[in-house]
């Protein structure tokens, strides 16, 4: 019978010493998130691979981690968005 993997706990963000450019990372990275899975692709790993990203390169943008505009624009467009719209929703 297979082990059940015990997910790993989410790391924590201190908010205390958090910048700004860090601050607007986090909130980009969960709106690639969410926009992903409203928009039908539930799964990151085939999303990236669609996109030509790595997995791991992917998982670091939707946890905030920092990326090229580029590459934003080619994410949102990937999930059939126009890059206007995303930061209409995204500024909500």
């Amino acid at each position: 019978m297979a082990e059940k993997r015990l997910k790993k706990p989410k790391k924590q963000v201190n908010l205390e010493n958090i910048t700004p450019k860090e601050e607007i990372l986090q909130k980009l990275g969960v709106a690639i998130k969410t926009t992903r899975k409203k928009k039908g692709f539930t799964s990151s790993e085939n999303f990236a691979f669609q996109m030509d990203i790595s997995r791991s390169l992917f998982a670091k943008y939707e946890s905030g981690s920092d990326l090229r505009v580029s590459t934003l624009f080619r994410i949102i467009e990937g999930m059939g968005m126009k890059v206007s719209d995303f930061f209409k929703a995204f500024d909500a």
